[in-house]
């Protein structure tokens, strides 16, 4: 029997742009998954939009993203568990078989691979994601969740997302396991994801949470706090350009 997957999209007044992350789940040609929707409580048609795909949902209030992501993943039935955000959508129809075979051929607890941040319109951007060491995530946060799949029994053993970080609690919680499980990269695109999400319209936390999270698993405090000046000056030289 094939391993089931678990697509968690945590939702919140995403009513406008639903639509186009529910159909490329639809897409795929992967049979044996479920999507489930974990909203905190929305004022909008998210939850009339779910209810017509035939979606299973929770609706109510959170302590924040990472709050919705360890309730969703909490709430599932799968083998395997993918956050996939309500902005964010899968660049192919082929992306969860080819993740599927990937993780049982080599026995993998983690796999990831690219994302491709676009605009509005779909529009390429850039690209995030590498095939990198600890010692390199310690350094930056090169991984998108939008791309990474993770067995059920990594959350139950490691635990889920800290509800003390307010952008980047997916770092922290890919700290935490990272050399204590199996893991391996996909060099393909598995999602496209739109800019202006919480951590590229608040960069500057961003960085700050992340060196706070390097900090708690090992980092040096000088070399964090230096690379953390660093990517505030390369965001304010580079990345200021409005998409």
């Amino acid at each position: 029997m094939s391993l089931k997957v678990s697509i968690v999209t945590p939702t919140l007044n995403a009513a406008s742009l639903f639509e186009r992350c529910i159909e490329s789940v639809k897409k795929q040609s992967y049979s044996n998954l479920e999507h489930l929707i974990c909203d905190g409580g929305s004022t909008d048609e998210t939850i009339t939009i779910a209810k017509e795909h035939g979606l299973k949902y929770t609706s109510e209030p959170d302590a924040g993203i990472y709050d919705a992501f360890s309730k969703g993943a909490k709430s599932t039935q799968g083998d395997i568990i993918h956050i996939l955000n309500a902005d964010d959508y899968y660049a192919s129809p082929e992306v969860i078989k080819s993740i599927v075979e990937h993780m049982e051929e080599y026995n993998l607890d983690l796999c990831h691979g690219y994302v491709n941040q676009v605009t509005k319109r779909g529009d390429f951007i850039r690209r995030v994601g590498a095939d990198i060491s600890k010692k390199a995530l310690l350094k930056k946060m090169s991984i998108a969740h939008p791309a990474t799949f993770v067995r059920r029994e990594v959350y139950e053993r490691y635990g889920y997302f800290s509800v003390g970080f307010a952008i980047a609690g997916d770092h922290e919680f890919l700290l935490r396991i990272w050399d204590k499980i199996n893991i391996g990269f996909l060099p393909i695109t598995v999602s496209h994801m739109e800019w202006g999400g919480a951590s590229s319209s608040n960069c500057i936390r961003s960085y700050r949470e992340s060196m706070a999270a390097t900090l708690m698993h090992g980092a040096h405090p000088i070399k964090a706090l230096m690379r953390y000046y660093m990517e505030c000056l390369k965001h304010k030289l580079i990345h200021t350009k409005s998409y």
